[in-house]
């Protein structure tokens, strides 16, 4: 998959070692590594999957993450993020996207780096 060469090529090129900042003050830890998503619809008084993927994480903070994904989520749509090594049921977190950028990779084509928020309660 495009996004996982990519994640290879960004993981062994040499980068910061100390926590990145972002704009808000907030301390970013560079957490750089496949992971897989679960976008949701909702509505009715629930939410319903309505796409399944593979993402890749950048840098997180205490209440947010930065992927890059294949395809652009919504605004305020939540996703859920997997981490494989923690397995499905403790590792799975629900964010609010609250922005997406376009990035055009050479070697990957377009791609989108996705601004998330961390909220609470479950997918389902």
């Amino acid at each position: 998959m495009a996004i996982r060469s990519l994640g290879r090529q960004m993981t062994e090129e040499p980068g910061r070692s100390a926590p990145l900042h972002n704009r808000r003050g907030e301390a970013r830890i560079e957490d750089r590594h496949g992971c897989a998503y679960e976008l949701c619809a909702s509505g009715g008084g629930g939410t319903a999957t309505i796409q399944q993927g593979q993402a890749f994480t950048l840098n997180r903070s205490a209440h947010g993450i930065l992927l890059l994904m294949g395809d652009a989520p919504r605004v305020n749509q939540l996703i859920g993020i997997h981490n494989a090594a923690l397995g499905w049921r403790r590792s799975t977190m629900v964010y609010q996207v609250r922005w997406t950028r376009p990035l055009r990779v050479e070697s990957q084509g377009d791609l989108f780096l996705v601004g998330c928020r961390q909220v609470t309660g479950a997918l389902r």
